[in-house]
Order: structure tokens, then C-alpha cells, then sequence
């Protein structure tokens, strides 16, 4: 998925919590503000920070990474924010959930496909080991995504 499409569904997924959120009888009801300094920091996210690394000369770093950063950097604010109550966390975790839940549906398949790949029966393991599993592959699949991320920043800037 693009970054810009990931951008978008993120945009669109702020605006779905805030619904949720204000029409919610059981969830205090989070002030317009905090919903606009989340859709500004993510609106500010692709070409800004894409920008500013590259002119330190710094690796890129995966969309998801960003987004977690800017999204736990708003909800940081806003529990400082004397002026704005702080909203409940529920809304910036189901904004997380929505960004990473790619990552978790691509972990699930990867892990089917070892299954399958290797004729593994796994059917006699408890639901909660598979999700570590998973959780395990996401883990070193990011890692391993970011050392090839590297090696092909490291090789645009020595072909410049």
C-alpha cells in the first residue's frame, strides 16, 4: 500500500473515531481539537518528514513508524494540554489498530503460507501461542524490511 493511500485511510479512519466517539453513551466525548491536531499531524507527515530526512542524510523509516510516532506525539500533547481535556485513549488506539492492522493481516497470511508451504499441522496449538507467532514474524519481517530499506537508501545516495 502507498503512503498516500495509507495516509488517507488513516485520515478517513480519525474522522470514523471521531463519530463513533461523539455518538459513544459509555465514551467521554474528546474535544474537536484533539481530532484536528491528529488529522494535522498526519496530514504534515509524507512530504515533510520525508523531506527533512532526506536532507539530513538520515535511512528512511517505515510509514507505520511515523504514524505511530505522530499519533502517541498527539496523545502525549494532549495529556499535556491543560486547556483541552485529555481525551480518552481508546481513540488514539483504534487509530493505531487501523494503521496496523496490514501488518497483522500480512503476518497471519506469511504464517498460513508456512503452514502450507511446509505441510505443517498446527491445529493442536493454542490460539494465544499463534498470535505470538505472528506477532514474531511482524517483528522480524520489520526488521528485516528496514535493513533492505537501508541497503537501497545507501545505494540511491552513492548513485547520485
Amino acid at each position: 500500500m502507498s503512503a498516500g493511500k495509507v495516509l488517507s485511510t488513516i485520515l478517513k479512519t480519525i474522522n470514523d473515531v471521531q463519530k463513533q466517539n461523539k455518538s459513544s453513551k459509555t465514551e467521554e466525548t474528546a474535544d474537536q481539537s484533539v481530532f484536528d491536531l491528529l488529522k494535522g499531524k498526519i496530514n504534515d507527515l509524507d512530504q515533510k518528514t520525508k523531506e527533512k530526512r532526506a536532507a539530513k542524510g538520515k535511512a528512511p523509516i517505515s510509514i507505520l513508524d511515523m504514524i505511530r510516532k505522530e499519533i502517541n506525539g498527539a496523545k502525549r500533547e494532549n495529556k499535556k494540554d491543560a486547556n483541552v481535556a485529555t481525551a480518552p485513549s481508546t481513540i488514539f488506539d483504534k487509530i493505531l489498530k487501523k494503521a496496523e492492522a496490514p501488518v497483522a493481516r500480512q503476518a497471519s497470511s506469511g504464517i498460513k503460507k508456512i503452514v502450507e508451504d511446509y505441510n505443517l499441522d498446527v491445529s493442536s496449538l493454542p490460539r494465544d501461542v499463534v498470535v505470538q507467532v505472528q506477532q514474531k514474524y511482524a517483528q522480524d519481517k520489520a526488521a528485516f524490511d528496514k535493513q533492505y530499506a537501508k541497503a537501497l537508501f545507501d545505494l540511491t545516495k552513492k548513485f547520485k
